[in-house]
């Protein structure tokens, strides 16, 4: 009996907190998304588009025991922000964990012939939709909670073909350091993933898998790694499971480089 309550403790370290996890109907989203429920969190599970996707991925959740819903919108229209916030606290009475993980990436291509479109497009999803679920996250967020910004070591390491996606994703790691001073008398977090590259990333604004990216990229990326590989979902997931937890209190505006050890 006392292995299995201790078991049970260990394993159950977010119970009682609710946690909105955007664009988190795949790749590390959804991964962030079953550590979290894995932990005890009730879930709510953001998506723009792939509806069906989301609905799937909270059917199984909710299947095993978790607590979970999919909720839809555009998080750079600053209104479906707050409607996102809005029906979370509806259902769950308020919000103790945001994970801004939603985003999109571009085909990579040197700084020169990146067009206005693809640079507006990452700007819209990266930079501004970030912010206004940052923003939010500040006004909503309860005492003890945790902000988790999903980034990418893009921003550190200046690979050629990246410039418009690092730019896009570089202001919110600024913001997390601020939230951080701003947000910690609250017992509030703010930490930073700076991801390295993942197996499933490559997307286009509607986290569709972009099939044109140039020959020999994935087979560099993945050299670059000690093991050899790109990385997974379930490699930043546990991470971003821990930064949510207690046990994570004295982490506070810092930015963490996961990439196992590449210098790409």
């Amino acid at each position: 009996m006392t292995n299995n309550a201790s078991e049970t403790s260990t394993t159950m370290m977010l119970r009682g907190k609710v946690a909105i996890v955007t664009g988190a109907r795949r790749s590390i989203g959804e991964a962030i998304v079953r550590a979290l429920a894995e932990q005890g969190a009730k879930v709510v599970v953001h998506y723009r588009s792939g509806r069906d996707e989301a609905e799937k991925l909270v059917a199984e959740l909710c299947a095993s025991g978790s607590d979970a819903v999919a909720l839809g919108g555009n998080l750079s229209r600053s209104a479906e922000v707050k409607a996102l916030f809005d029906e979370s606290e509806v259902l769950y009475g308020g919000v103790d964990i945001i994970v801004a993980n939603a985003g999109a990436t571009a085909v990579p291509s040197a700084t020169a012939e990146v067009t206005d479109e693809v640079f507006e497009s990452v700007i819209d999803s990266n930079t501004r939709a970030t912010f206004y679920v940052l923003r939010e996250a500040a006004r909503r967020i309860r005492d003890g909670g945790r902000i988790i910004n999903i980034s990418s070591s893009s921003v550190r390491f200046e690979l050629p073909g990246f410039s418009a996606y690092a730019t896009s994703k570089a202001g919110a790691l600024t913001t997390i350091g601020i939230l951080a001073k701003e947000l910690g008398g609250r017992g509030i977090t703010a930490n930073s993933i700076m991801a390295g590259p993942i197996a499933s990333g490559f997307l286009d604004p509607n986290g569709e898998i972009v099939s044109s990216a140039p020959d020999g990229l994935i087979n560099d990326l993945a050299s670059a790694a000690p093991s050899h590989r790109l990385g997974l979902p379930s490699d930043i997931a546990p991470l971003a499971a821990f930064l949510a937890s207690a046990e994570a209190g004295w982490i506070n505006g810092q930015t963490i480089l996961t990439n196992n050890g590449a210098t790409v």
